[in-house]
């Protein structure tokens, strides 16, 4: 089983949960081959998240940082995708608590939007109404209002 997280840009997603599903989904329908493999297409936060990430959990693809596929460190290798507003990032179920606990970190730091799609609250993490980075929504939120 895979566990997808997305950076995202917090100026260009949806606030509200249901657009932002959407939004998400519209977002990568169309991005596979050569053109969602492509770092460039994305904003320079996101950029900057994805590099954090790879440190730990190189892309399967990249030939000199990817671990071997044999190896038991093969796990920690990840796959990416870019849109122009969001970032993907598939790693294997067993390396999915340090990669989120990466990924948390990196985006807080970078100043860019968490959405662990692969977790079971769903939880999306931005800038709150209160200004800080938290916990926006999750699966469970289907009636509160985060403004």
């Amino acid at each position: 089983m895979a566990y997808d997280l997305y950076a995202f840009d917090l100026f260009a997603a949806p606030r509200d949960r249901h657009d932002f599903l959407d939004w998400i989904s519209r977002s990568f329908r169309s991005v596979d081959g050569p053109l969602g493999s492509d770092p460039s297409r994305t904003t320079p936060a996101l950029q900057a998240w994805q590099r954090d990430m790879a440190q730990g959990f190189p892309a399967a693809g990249d030939p000199h940082h990817a671990f071997d596929p044999d190896s038991a460190a093969a796990s920690k290798n990840a796959q990416y995708r870019f849109t122009q507003g969001a970032v993907q990032a598939n790693f294997e179920w067993e390396s999915s608590g340090p990669a989120l606990f990466r990924a948390k970190k990196s985006a807080q730091a970078r100043g860019v939007g968490l959405f662990e799609a692969s977790g079971r609250e769903g939880a999306v993490w931005m800038i709150s109404g209160r200004g800080r980075w938290e916990v926006v929504h999750r699966n469970d939120d289907t009636q509160r209002n985060f403004g």
